[in-house]
């Protein structure tokens, strides 16, 4: 199992192409000193972002045309010196620049329109199906023979997605399913995905066999099981101010951690989502939050956003730095910890309101809980929680029954 530090930061550094200065107020000594006052020892840092601009010299991509030095690895060195990890990070399922040079490369709905509309502004989604798969790996491939000494790899904005593409129709239709179906059409979606899961693990694996890997979603669906070898651990990304809510992190860690991976708990220093440079999290709220990751058996990691000058914010590695002297006065006690529960909720699907009724009822009366699927070994609990409409399939209906025939308690509502 790869281990994961306690306090990460996943510093955010989306840039447009019409900035200019990139990175010229970064200094090495302020960039130590801020990582030190924060007590932070890992810190994400980008490769390439959503505007498909990258932050080193490129053969492959597009470095972005502001930056005059490889800033990361300027990046790496600063905090190698100090004992900082730093996985690199790059865009995967959107990238501005690859989606203006190779538009037939986008995804496109069921009526041939292209994700994101051209007037509007947002990131352009591309399709895996299409050789910009290859375009992807061959990134990669540059990426991790420049920087070998980069402590993992976090591909961004992985799922699946149905696409109309000529690349998908063609393959589809190849392979018997009818583009007209949307079931059939959401099972090849399904297919590409692991397509991606194998060719990009390949190829970092290829390269280094223990470099770290993470596909990110913005969330770990239930039943993951399919795609966690291409995994070497789990970060759930959960800003509670950004649109996940205070519900999701708990539910999300009390199924995780019982999937024998190192986690990650992810929330940002934002007063609201990703990339707000005026808000700031009160510092109890990230206190809380961070407490809350321990607690629920996961490591630490903090969202910022790195201004285009590559410099930290001083006010930002202060608020981060309250919260992460508590967590490494805390942390000899909390590594390698286990959930030791005896109460469990059974849940089916991954939005279920009955499942977040439940786990905000048990949380409030401060009762230890785990989320469970029907394929996971029931016989570490004495109590089953079903708080959801939904027909138990004959297999989970006998292990039920062999559950309680062992002396277990089975609660069912809706």
């Amino acid at each position: 199992m790869h281990k994961l530090r306690f306090r990460q930061i996943h510093l955010d550094f989306h840039t447009s192409p019409d900035i200019n200065g990139i990175g010229e107020f970064f200094d090495k000594k302020q960039w130590q000193e801020g990582l030190k006052k924060a007590h932070v020892n890992s810190i994400t840092c980008f490769s390439s972002c959503h505007h498909g601009m990258t932050y080193h010299p490129t053969k492959v991509g597009r470095m972005h045309p502001g930056l005059k030095f490889n800033l990361l690895r300027e990046q790496i060195d600063a905090c190698h010196e100090i004992d900082v990890k730093v996985p690199v990070y790059l865009t995967g399922g959107i990238n501005d620049h690859v989606a203006v040079t190779h538009p037939e490369w986008r995804s496109l709905d069921s009526e041939g329109r292209l994700h994101g509309p051209p007037l509007y502004p947002g990131f352009k989604r591309l399709c895996f199906n299409s050789p910009y798969l290859d375009y992807l790996c061959d990134y990669l491939t540059e990426m991790l023979e420049m920087f070998p000494d980069a402590d993992g790899v976090f591909i961004d904005i992985i799922g699946a997605v149905p696409c109309y593409c000529q690349y998908c129709m063609n393959d589809m239709m190849a392979a018997g399913l009818d583009p007209e179906n949307a079931d059939d059409a959401w099972k090849f979606a399904q297919e590409v995905l692991m397509k991606y899961y194998r060719r990009t693990t390949e190829t970092v694996k290829g390269i280094n066999p223990n470099m770290p890997l993470f596909h990110n979603s913005g969330h770990v669906h239930l039943n993951p099981q399919d795609i966690l070898p291409y995994f070497s651990h789990l970060e759930l990304e959960s800003l509670p101010t950004g649109g996940w809510g205070y519900d999701h992190y708990p539910m999300s860690a009390a199924y995780c951690r019982n999937l024998n991976m190192d986690l990650l708990g992810m929330t940002g220093k934002f007063h609201g989502t990703w990339g707000e440079f005026g808000g700031f999290k009160h510092p109890n709220a990230l206190r809380y939050e961070c407490a809350a990751m321990l607690a629920n058996g996961s490591k630490c990691s903090i969202g910022d956003q790195l201004h285009a000058n590559g410099k930290l914010d001083e006010s930002t590695y202060e608020l981060i730095g309250q919260a992460y002297a508590e967590v490494e006065s805390k942390e000899a006690w909390c590594e390698d910890s286990v959930s030791v529960t005896p109460f469990a909720i059974l849940q089916r699907g991954d939005k279920s309101s009955g499942t977040t009724g439940a786990s905000r009822i048990l949380l409030e009366t401060h009762i230890p809980f785990d989320i469970v699927d029907e394929n996971m070994d029931f016989s570490p609990y004495k109590v089953l929680l079903a708080a959801e409409e939904f027909a138990f399939s004959k297999a989970c209906a006998d292990k039920l029954q062999q559950f309680i025939q062992n002396g277990g308690k089975v609660i069912m509502c809706g």
